[in-house]
Parts: C-alpha cells; sequence; structure tokens
C-alpha cells in the first residue's frame, strides 16, 4: 500500500488564501495528476498502481476556515485530471473515475502537522521541548483550533503580524502557527526531519483529541483508514462533513474514497 503525502505549502496557495471558485494553481493540477498516475499505473514504470493513495496537505494560516475551499479546488483539480487523461473517450473516465472513487482520498492537516504534536506531552519531548517546559494554548483540547497565548511569546507575535500585514497578509496570526511556536520552545532550532519525524513517528494519536468533538479534520482521515482496513476507528475525534461522507451519503456519487 503507497501513500502519497505532498506538501502543496506555497508552492500550490501562493501564501494567500484559496478563493471559491478561483482559478486552479498548476501545483494543484500537478498533485492530482500525481494522484492519477499512482493510482492507475503506479509510480515507477513496470510497478503495480498503489492499492490505495492518500493526499495529505497542510491548510496552513491562509486557509483556516477555507477547508472546504481546499477541498473544492482539489475536486475541481482532479476533474480537470481525469479528462484530460480520459481524452474525451467516456467509456475511460468512467472507468478512471471508479478506480479512484475505490482507492484514493484527500486529507488536510490543520493547520499542519506540528499542531498535533502539541496533543501529546510525550511527542513534544521527543521533538525536542524540555519536559519542564508547558505550552500555553488558548485551546487545551482541541489542536486543530490551534492557538498559543504565551504571555512571553506574544510580543514576537505582534511583531511578526506586523510584518505581514504590511506585505498585504492580514490573514496572518503568527500566534496560530504551530511550527513556529514549537521552534520558540525548543532549546535549539526545529528541524522537520529530526525532530519532527522523531516526535511523528511515535505520537501517541488516541491521545490527541480530549474528547469527541476534537480534531475533526484529522479525524476523518482516521476514519477514512479505518474502513479500507474495516477495522475500527482507534481514536475518539470527530470527523469533518468536507473530508468523510455522512452516513446518508450515495458513495457511488463521490469522487473520491472520502469525498
Amino acid at each position: 500500500m503507497d501513500f502519497l503525502a505532498k506538501q502543496l505549502v506555497c508552492g500550490a496557495y501562493q501564501l494567500q488564501p484559496l478563493s471559491a471558485g478561483g482559478l486552479l494553481s498548476n501545483p494543484m493540477k500537478e498533485l492530482a495528476k500525481t494522484m492519477l498516475v499512482e493510482a492507475l499505473e503506479g509510480k515507477k514504470k513496470g510497478q503495480s498502481p498503489a492499492d490505495l493513495v492518500i493526499v495529505i496537505d497542510d491548510v496552513e494560516l491562509e486557509n483556516l476556515g477555507r477547508e472546504n475551499v481546499i477541498a473544492e479546488h482539489f475536486q475541481a483539480a482532479v476533474n480537470n485530471a481525469i479528462q484530460l487523461k480520459a481524452k474525451g473517450i467516456s467509456a475511460e473516465e468512467s472507468r478512471i473515475r471508479s478506480v479512484i472513487r475505490d482507492k484514493c482520498s484527500f486529507h488536510l492537516l490543520k493547520p499542519m502537522v506540528e499542531a498535533y504534536l502539541f496533543g501529546d506531552t510525550v511527542a513534544l519531548g521527543l521533538a525536542g521541548v524540555p519536559t519542564e517546559v508547558i505550552p500555553k494554548l488558548v485551546h487545551q483540547s482541541d489542536v486543530e483550533k490551534f492557538e498559543t497565548n504565551d504571555p512571553k511569546w506574544l510580543p514576537t507575535c505582534r511583531i511578526e503580524n506586523t510584518k505581514k500585514a504590511n506585505d498585504n497578509k492580514l490573514w496572518w496570526l503568527h500566534e496560530r502557527h504551530p511550527k513556529a511556536y514549537l521552534d520558540y520552545l525548543l532549546p535549539k532550532e526545529y528541524s522537520e526531519t529530526t525532530h519532527g519525524l522523531q516526535a511523528l513517528i511515535k505520537l501517541n494519536w488516541p491521545q490527541v483529541p480530549k474528547c469527541q468533538h476534537d480534531i475533526p479534520i484529522f479525524g476523518s482521515l482516521f476514519q477514512d483508514v479505518a474502513d479500507w482496513f474495516n477495522i475500527a476507528n482507534p481514536i475518539t475525534g470527530a470527523t469533518h462533513p468536507d473530508f468523510y461522507p455522512t452516513k446518508t451519503s450515495n458513495r457511488a456519487n463521490l469522487l473520491l474514497r472520502n469525498m
């Protein structure tokens, strides 16, 4: 089973909020195209197609509260990729749609993967946060609502917010940037490939949601994977209607496994 995970970050969103009905970015189109290749042909020539393809992206600060718009853009990019792949042959388009509906999903991390580390003190320690340091968060339960009210760090946040506002990025809220706050808490500069990797590998996911309404964005991914393996969802988090179908949804009408 192959998991396709690609960070679009600046390439797809260009550090500006996505607009409903807006033009698709080339990176978003490429991501959809890559997903189809993985599902239909395989990553390399001679390889078998992936059994399950899960595309994962960060929401980032510029699209907080616009998760539905991200979903809309990716769905449009997938439809565009299907049409290009099918070359106007209706039977081929139907075949492609059937395949990706069975094996492809698109999920998000809100606002980015580092937020989830704050749900597990052991993971934070593996990321390099000293044991005596206690992060100060506005929302102690749902890390997808990440925001710090750390009085020692808020002055830095105000400076960064002003800088971004001067660059016409009025949506920037530095206090909602988990990677930046994590970097502040560490004695050394934060590294995704060292600190982040070890913490993520050992992250105790069932501990991250503190109640059943927490982490609906990532909860949708867990439920999607649990469905694939036909097992119980190991976490108690909720699901999000834009990233996991309701029980009354006709799955035959879905574009992907989860939307």
